[in-house]
């Protein structure tokens, strides 16, 4: 039996995938390609789906959509008591009647390939490699093919900065501060990511891909689809990019929102900004400089080792071809994107039915 394993990590479209392979399962179960469902609800759900197609009018589940993110969230959870599942994958199951479902759905319908895709994969090492163990124990025969999308790392922190501005966090500017809590872990040392899973799976086939060549192949699913070497059917539902990163003009407007306000204002104030954000004709998110020259030169001397990884692992002299771009900084200071956009931003600020969210903007000062 192959598995194709999917480990993200954040921020490269693995939403994105997940949604395309959720939304084609019966298609793709039909072309001997099966991406399981873990749980009732998704299983139920797929069923109605067989039977009477998509129904429009009801809510997508979430442990269906996102049914390997819950999956790898739990076999967190049983092996590090302080990690905990997230609120929105309710009702799970224990993993050993997940892998049962799994194996479960193999014995029925004897797919040539299993798919398993979660950006949570991506921190199995670091938490234990007993997690990636535990995989090769219940599927004893498998063989594996593991693809990593990677993003070069000041476009990836300044993306995954903001997803966790956009969950509400309280953090310092990613530029002044922050940036020293990432150099020690899987966000910008990719080793801590590769590493346990080439040692656990040597015989493992990885394919570890620039985003930048993601991209221009077509996005994340297209590329997966080349990567993965599986006869994927004509016709499937190809859907939106999900997820899209915050805008860097924004950023700083968030985060001392979650600073200073209340966490049901601060939401709303972060639900307004997304929504008339693309409305501002704002600069591109990539002409706006988040660190400055000095950080960029830390940030580049500390990721040569990190690289010289990647390259050794690959065989390419150069895994990241632009990796000398990290040293240029954007044209845009992010301060003065800011300034820019707060004009723009109090104009639509009458949208804003939250009277302390509405005040925080009319009161913003650099």
């Amino acid at each position: 039996m192959q598995f194709v394993l999917f480990i993200g990590p954040h921020k490269v479209g693995s939403s994105q995938l997940q949604d395309f392979l959720y939304r084609n399962y019966v298609r793709l179960i039909q072309s001997g390609i099966l991406y399981p469902m873990i749980e009732a609800e998704g299983l139920s759900f797929m069923v109605s789906k067989a039977i009477i197609g998509d129904i429009d009018d009801i809510p997508l589940p979430v442990n269906a959509r996102e049914a390997h993110n819950a999956f790898a969230y739990k076999m967190i959870s049983e092996v590090d008591e302080t990690r905990f599942v997230p609120a929105k994958h309710s009702g799970l199951p224990r993993t050993r009647q997940m892998f049962r479902a799994i194996k479960k759905q193999i014995e029925f319908v004897q797919p040539e390939v299993v798919i398993l895709a979660s950006e949570v994969f991506s921190t199995f090492g670091v938490v234990s490699p007993r997690l990636i163990q535990t995989l090769l124990d219940e599927f004893p025969e498998a063989s594996f093919r593991i693809i990593a999308n990677l993003r070069r790392v000041d476009n990836y922190l300044s993306s995954w900065h903001g997803e966790r501005l956009k969950a509400g966090e309280r953090l310092h500017p990613l530029g002044r501060g922050a940036m020293q809590e990432y150099f020690e872990t899987t966000h910008f040392d990719y080793r801590l990511i590769l590493e346990p899973w080439v040692s656990m799976m040597p015989d493992a086939d990885f394919i570890l891909r620039d985003f930048s060549a993601v991209r221009s192949a077509g996005g994340t699913i297209e590329d997966f689809k080349e990567q993965s070497c599986l006869n994927f059917p004509d016709s499937l539902i190809t859907p939106a990019p999900l997820n899209p990163s915050m805008h860097r003009a924004v950023q700083e407007i968030v985060r001392r929102g979650n600073g200073q306000l209340m966490p049901e204002v601060a939401l709303n104030l972060r639900n307004f900004l997304e929504d008339v954000t693309p409305q501002l004709g704002l600069p591109k998110s990539s002409e706006i400089e988040m660190y400055g020259p000095d950080l960029r030169e830390e940030m580049f001397d500390r990721f040569e080792d990190v690289h010289d990884y990647l390259g050794d692992l690959t065989g390419q002299a150069q895994f990241f071809s632009n990796i000398d771009n990290m040293l240029r900084c954007r044209p845009i200071r992010e301060l003065d994107a800011v300034a820019d956009a707060l004009p723009k931003i109090r104009a639509q600020a009458r949208q804003l039915s939250d009277p302390d969210a509405r005040a925080f903007i009319e009161g913003f000062a650099l």
